[in-house]
């Protein structure tokens, strides 16, 4: 059985005897290159074997008939990966990876030929570094599992009430010493993602979560009574949140500031995402600013003026060529105020259904609790991978309940509108999380990458576990 997760959606196996293949790898288009040193060190990580960039063994050459996402790989003699884009290339170099085998210090391949392409585009993987600090070096192993599982993008929640892990020249004293990732990390991590096909799309959470803002500086953030003194900087203290002022133009112009940097910072992102979701809003109507800003513009509630703060901020992301995303936070009665460019991410089923996001306009992408959410403590989240490979991103499950999900799933229709679906891991420190991770994400990558359930349980354990030896050996100190 030749091991392969996702599966391809066409494998023809001309034989499952191994034959040798050349420790060289090529390519024909020069944007590519960097993806060659990919593989180099993938493969010696992996396998234990040196790899040279030089003709003759693996090539990879450009097929502008292909699809920007699709790939095709022959491995009958050597092995030759036709692609339309980077992207489609370190698909194809992520499938030999996991075909190759070591023996004795050489390299050989089954016969096999592919022809592939994902049914869902968006499939991420979302890390919190706002809540737990992760050392830079294990943002790196994240991004190797996504490569060598073929996960195109990595959330990157550096943001939240308690830390903020990107640096800032608008408001330093935001970033707490040896808690931030530095300008030069943060070129590398794009770097190291683009080399191997993966966008980082950045997360700066408001107006929710943003207690850490609003102590800090809170002149600019917090709201202010009638006398212009703070009256609040944390807001009902769901699991500490915080919430900053929405009807100061001070405020408004702080969280563009923010965004500004975050733009700067993650150049090749085509989303930003700016949270959206859990503001304890409540506090609004104490604070002059907020009520004046509800009084001039015609706004009857606090729920109202947080679906109209939520469309400003969006509204600036999409005045900076980026496409804003959002969690699943505001109720359908102020979705006219979100605009309809905006992805929303659908992960409780309470504030709005993915159904109403749906005929409201949105684009979604799923991120159903169950069995989606890797997070502490574990009866809020411990699913394993048959969990996982049951899951279906038209499905929608939950725990709390407040939920609609919890109660009975959640279905929805397919529809090109559903963009895929993405894998949140929060509250974790690395060694609690890898191993979750080890476990959970190819089957995540599986339901995503083939919609249509293709493996049985048994099947798909028998192909992932032999993939996971070598995943561990990738990301291996």
């Amino acid at each position: 059985m030749v091991s392969l997760i996702p599966t391809p959606r066409k494998l023809t196996v001309q034989s499952e005897e191994y034959h040798a293949v050349s420790h060289t790898v090529w390519m024909d288009v020069e944007l590519w290159r960097d993806a060659m040193d990919v593989f180099c060190d993938a493969v010696f990580r992996i396998c234990g074997v040196e790899f040279s960039v030089a003709p003759g063994g693996i090539s990879v050459t450009f097929d502008g008939a292909l699809p920007p996402d699709a790939y095709a790989l022959d491995s009958t003699e050597g092995v030759v990966i036709r692609a339309s884009t980077r992207e489609g290339a370190c698909y194809g170099l992520a499938t030999a990876l996991q075909l190759l085998c070591a023996r004795d210090g050489k390299l050989s391949v089954p016969a096999v030929v592919i022809a592939d392409q994902p049914d869902k585009e968006y499939r991420s993987l979302m890390v919190s570094t706002g809540r737990i600090y992760h050392p830079f070096d294990k943002l790196l192993k994240y991004i190797d599992l996504c490569f060598f599982y073929k996960v195109k993008y990595f959330h990157f929640h550096f943001a939240d009430s308690g830390l903020y892990t990107v640096p800032s020249k608008a408001f330093p004293k935001l970033c707490k010493p040896g808690k931030y990732y530095t300008y030069e990390q943060l070129k590398v991590l794009n770097d190291y993602a683009a080399a191997r096909g993966i966008m980082v799309i950045p997360e700066l959470e408001c107006p929710g979560h943003t207690k850490l803002l609003a102590e800090t500086y809170p002149d600019v953030f917090a709201d202010h009574g009638e006398d212009g003194a703070v009256c609040s900087t944390a807001g009902f203290e769901h699991g500490g949140a915080g919430v900053v002022c929405v009807g100061s133009e001070r405020s408004f112009e702080g969280i563009k500031a923010l965004i500004r940097e975050v733009v700067e910072l993650f150049p090749n992102a085509p989303y930003i995402h700016i949270g959206g979701d859990e503001a304890p809003f409540g506090v609004w109507e104490k604070c002059a600013d907020c009520r004046a800003y509800m009084t001039t513009n015609g706004i009857e509630n606090a729920y109202d003026l947080y679906g109209e703060y939520v469309g400003r901020v969006a509204s600036f992301v999409l005045s900076l060529g980026k496409t804003p995303m959002v969690w699943e936070g505001f109720s359908k009665e102020c979705a006219h105020r979100i605009p309809k460019e905006t992805v929303v991410i659908a992960w409780e089923s309470r504030y709005q259904l993915a159904n109403e996001l749906l005929e409201n306009g949105f684009r979604i992408i799923s991120a159903s609790w169950k069995p989606l959410y890797i997070v502490l403590p574990y009866r809020y989240a411990h699913y394993g991978w048959r969990d996982v490979m049951d899951w279906d991103v038209h499905c929608w499950k939950n725990w709390h309940p407040k939920s609609v999900a919890t109660k009975e799933p959640l279905r929805i229709e397919p529809t090109d509108r559903l963009l895929g679906g993405t894998m949140c891991a929060w509250s974790m420190h690395y060694e609690q999380l890898i191993s979750r991770l080890l476990e959970n994400l190819p089957a995540f990558a599986e339901r995503l990458w083939s919609v249509e359930r293709h493996l049985d349980a048994d099947t798909y354990w028998r192909m992932a576990e032999p993939l996971a030896e070598k995943a561990v050996r990738l990301i291996a100190d």
